[in-house]
């Protein structure tokens, strides 16, 4: 049951220590060729509101500044992401900390603010685009239609037109449902992330 939830990459694993309860247990980090000796552990533990989760990740001293911050980063946010109601990840670090700040700018995260000696970065889920998706169905639908009427350019017209409105209303329920977990709408999410 514990392997249906490792996360591996080349190098690493990293293994909840509790599969019941994913997101407040430490997960164990470990190199991948033994998987016995744990280099340091990631949490998701910390408050979780409106769509967003904490993350912490910590390193054993001789494992740091090798770039496995930046790996086990975008592996645990990966895996976050995965996940219908999550949009957003945050993690706090101290404003000294040079080499955790560089970890996280590398994985993708943007700095947010500072609350005295402690700095809060984030990474905000891409949001959907289904409307390509339905346009490209859509252009070789309407091309089969357009064969069979004998008709190729009202078909493909047809199709283009039928791939717009499914692929819009399908990002428009993606967006809505995404502000009402969040309470954001997309133009707070876009100001933020710059």
């Amino acid at each position: 049951m514990k392997d249906n939830f490792c996360l591996k990459s080349d190098t690493l694993t990293i293994t909840p220590t509790d599969t019941e309860k994913l997101w407040e247990s430490e997960w164990k980090i470990a190199f991948r060729k033994d998987g016995k000796e744990q280099i340091g552990t990631a949490t998701f533990a910390g408050e979780k509101i409106l769509g967003t989760v904490p993350l912490n990740v910590e390193l054993m001293p001789e494992y740091r500044n090798r770039g496995f911050g930046t790996e086990i980063i975008r592996m645990m946010v990966n895996w976050a992401f995965l996940h219908k109601n999550i949009f957003e990840v945050i993690s706090k670090v101290e404003h000294e900390n040079d080499k955790g700040i560089n970890a996280l700018q590398k994985a993708g995260f943007v700095y947010r603010s500072i609350e005295g000696n402690v700095e809060t970065y984030s990474i905000v889920k891409e949001k959907t685009s289904w409307t390509g998706l339905y346009l490209f169905i859509g252009i070789c639908t309407g091309l089969l239609l357009g064969i069979v009427i004998n008709s190729v350019w009202l078909g493909f017209i047809l199709g283009i037109a039928a791939g717009l409105c499914i692929g819009g209303i399908m990002d428009n329920r993606a967006t809505k449902y995404r502000e009402s977990v969040t309470g954001k709408s997309a133009q707070t999410v876009r100001r933020t992330k710059k």
